[in-house]
């Protein structure tokens, strides 16, 4: 009898229990609906910030917050889901423009959302000259003022997903232009200058990884820098000496234009480079003889089958004539120049048999420091006449002109068997390394190529 006057009782107890757990006198949260505000478009609200970016010292901008009920409707072109070069931001894009967005966390955006952003009690800013949206201001270490992260939650609704984006396809002089700051575009025929190939997109040496710029360039020198984070996915990856079509989103700091790569994949680097106002190399030669007698003076050297290509600066090897006599010469003095770096290259020459070289040098008014050495001489065997940088050049060992010896005295480089395997061809190179504080000037004369007796 007793068990069973116990038994109900502990269903009371059970019942009573489980209508505890599940009334627990909390309130579950309103579901509060996505109502978007009036749609204006990305240039009504940069127009906010006109008369700050009017103030030429940034130092005295100040974030503008956005009181009007609006909202931005456009595409995410670029995101921080993507390849890691962006941290905590995303880019919207209207048909009038485009801006950046930046996040309290990672954003949860992805290249093709297209979304809906209530703006209103958000604040828009710069750096660097471009623009921003996002929350509150703060103060950073460097005492400039910056916008903080938003809540994507809170301000971003997405309306659909995997949509195409269709970059814009330009020239590198129409990117660097205030019209298509924060587009998504696309540059055809251009290829990574001679000073950024071998190196790597990033820094991922330096503790921690640090952003490196690189220059973008077309057929005509026109450039524009490539800004990588050190934490992109391919900060390590070794830049192309190809030729193609390179995509991503123009941005600006202070007066550099730049170009953001939102995707690696759209880096499309496969067709031979060009070389900017340099002639092809010429086919090959059995032999040569140069004595530079047919130039004038201050002349460029221009050979047909030659190239004379100014690797860093903008000189290059120039004819002069002194004394009844016409050289090749390269220096610094009077340039401006903080790096200058020139080649004068022959025509390849066909090694049919054993082929010998000789040559002149002469230098004057020495003025390199330590170990650095204004002139070289290489031979190579890989050079097309386009890929400067990668090709293998090997030193040529010969009697040069130096520090010690003379100026204005020309010397015999000697007789110099060329180490090339029979029924290739190679070319030679004169190279000259200075600037203008290291304006050492070189001069060569008398280039002979023959077949040895």
């Amino acid at each position: 009898m007793k068990k069973i006057k116990f038994i109900p009782g502990l269903i009371l107890m059970l019942v009573f229990t489980t209508i505890s757990c599940v009334n627990n006198n909390e309130t579950p949260p309103p579901v509060k609906e996505f109502v978007a505000g009036e749609i204006v478009t990305v240039q009504q609200v940069k127009a906010l910030y006109d008369d700050q970016m009017a103030i030429t010292d940034y130092t005295k901008r100040f974030p503008v917050e956005i009181t009007s009920d609006w909202a931005l409707h456009g595409i995410i072109t670029a995101s921080d889901k993507k390849d890691g070069n962006l941290y905590k931001e995303a880019y919207i894009q209207d048909a009038t423009g485009g801006l950046r967005l930046l996040f309290e966390s990672t954003s949860g955006l992805y290249i093709g959302d297209s979304v809906t952003v209530n703006v209103k009690g958000l604040f828009i800013g710069d750096y660097g000259n471009f623009w921003q949206v996002g929350g509150e201001p703060y103060y950073d270490s460097g005492g400039s003022i910056r916008v903080s992260g938003m809540n994507m939650d809170k301000y971003i609704l997405k309306t659909s997903i995997n949509n195409q984006t269709h970059p814009d396809t330009i020239t590198i002089n129409q990117a660097k232009s205030a019209a298509y700051l924060g587009k998504l575009v696309a540059l055809k025929n251009v290829q990574f200058a001679d000073d950024a190939l071998l190196h790597t997109y990033a820094d991922i040496v330096s503790n921690p990884p640090a952003s490196v710029n690189l220059n973008l360039m077309d057929c005509n020198k026109n450039q524009i820098i490539v800004r990588t984070s050190g934490y992109a996915s391919f900060a390590g990856d070794i830049v192309s000496d190809k030729k193609g079509s390179v995509t991503g989103i123009v941005t600006i700091f202070s007066s550099d234009y730049q170009l953001v790569l939102r995707d690696f994949k759209e880096v499309k680097l496969t067709a031979e480079r060009c070389t900017p106002g340099i002639p092809d190399l010429g086919a090959p030669v059995e032999t040569i003889s140069q004595n530079f007698s047919s130039f004038s003076n201050n002349a460029e050297i221009l050979i047909t089958g030659w190239q004379n290509v100014p690797q860093a600066g903008t000189r290059t090897w120039q004819a002069k004539y002194y004394s009844g006599n016409t050289y090749a010469q390269a220096t610094g003095y009077g340039s401006n120049l903080s790096s200058m770096i020139c080649w004068l290259i022959t025509q390849p020459v066909t090694i049919s048999t054993q082929k010998v070289l000789s040559f002149q040098t002469e230098k004057a008014y020495w003025t390199h420091t330590g170990t650095h050495v204004p002139f070289e001489v290489f031979y190579s065997t890989n050079y097309t006449g386009k890929n400067l940088v990668t090709a293998t050049w090997i030193p040529i060992n010969a009697t040069i002109a130096g520090k010690a010896d003379a100026d204005n005295i020309f010397i015999d480089s000697g007789t110099i068997n060329l180490p090339v395997e029979s029924g290739k061809s190679c070319v030679i190179a004169f190279k000259y390394t200075g600037s203008s504080t290291e304006s050492t000037s070189y001069r060569i004369d008398n280039v002979v190529i023959s077949a040895a007796k």
